[in-house]
């Protein structure tokens, strides 16, 4: 991979693999699915175009699903893996050996000799370990294991520390309809000042942001799903403030959430899907049409009033 391809505009969309990796004490993503369900997603994000795959050893087997399904034709796609994160249960581990340990096996369940990204998993910004991972991380890329080092931000705001650090190629970080840190903050702004490419996660915030979810009366997670944890009461904000979002707009919620992150100067969104419908609903010619500015400014209005309240975080953070 170089940088030819974050800067060409059909490579907008990356499939986020965490919902493919199944359950296990280490991974907890969404639904358990067969692997022949895995694969009808994977055939549809290849219909659709999609060569760009992000992923992590925590996302139990998809790292081994991933690499099976492009193994004749590992060239033509893109790959982007984690590293300092292990098991959501533990204390993430930036050491030198940890991060080689890490890496090693990453090649190996890709069974290839290099990845394209390599990031940083959600840093503290202050852990001592960032650069020594870091110099690990640099020495693989010399040898060509590495295309690129970035970084996945715990909070848009970590990125303001971590820059003067290290000049990340490359970032990760949330934003949609009710997530507006990575604008509010200048985050943005400083990553566009630094020549990284910016790619957007939870766009519809772990599947909450769509038409199904807002009209369910009722939600019951699975054990194995990790929104079974949340606070049902952050949920009914989000689906509260969504509801208010949609009926101004007047539109599905989907779209809104897509138009939305794609009014910005991002490079590009990461998405997950459970089914392969998930993929093809996405590439609607609509969700990819900016919103009038007088569209961003009611979501502006709804976000101020609803980030005065203070966020009850979920246990696990992608």
């Amino acid at each position: 991979m170089d940088n030819k391809f974050l800067r060409d505009k059909k490579n907008y969309v990356c499939l986020g693999t965490w919902s493919l990796g199944g359950h296990s004490s280490k991974n907890k993503s969404y639904k358990k699915l067969s692997k022949k369900n895995i694969y009808r997603i994977l055939d549809e994000a290849l219909e659709k175009n999609i060569k760009f795959f992000d992923t992590a050893p925590v996302y139990g087997q998809s790292e081994k699903y991933l690499g099976e399904f492009i193994k004749n034709f590992r060239e033509n796609v893109v790959i982007a893996s984690k590293i300092g994160c292990i098991d959501y249960k533990k204390k993430q581990n930036f050491s030198k050996k940890s991060v080689t340990d890490q890496f090693e096996k990453i090649l190996k369940n890709f069974k290839t000799d290099y990845i394209d990204i390599i990031q940083l998993y959600n840093p503290n910004p202050n852990d001592k370990n960032i650069l020594k991972a870091i110099e690990v991380l640099e020495k693989f890329k010399l040898n060509k294991k590495i295309n690129t080092i970035g970084v996945t931000l715990s909070k848009p705001e970590d990125y303001l520390i971590l820059r003067e650090k290290y000049k990340f190629k490359f970032v990760q970080s949330n934003f949609n309809i009710l997530d507006h840190r990575l604008i509010s903050n200048k985050v943005l702004r400083k990553i566009k000042q630094d020549n990284a490419k910016i790619y957007a996660r939870t766009v519809l915030n772990f599947g909450i942001f769509t038409e199904f979810f807002l009209n369910r009366k009722t939600y019951i997670f699975d054990k194995s799903d990790h929104r079974y944890n949340w606070d049902f009461q952050q949920i009914e904000r989000w689906k509260s403030h969504a509801k208010m979002i949609k009926n101004l707009l007047k539109d599905d919620i989907e779209n809104i959430a897509y138009r939305f992150v794609n009014s910005f100067d991002i490079n590009g969104i990461i998405i997950g899907a459970t089914k392969k419908e998930h993929i093809s609903k996405l590439f609607s010619k609509k969700n990819f049409i900016k919103l009038k500015n007088s569209e961003l400014n009611q979501i502006f209005k709804i976000y101020k009033y609803y980030s005065q309240e203070k966020l009850r975080k979920p246990k696990f953070i992608i």
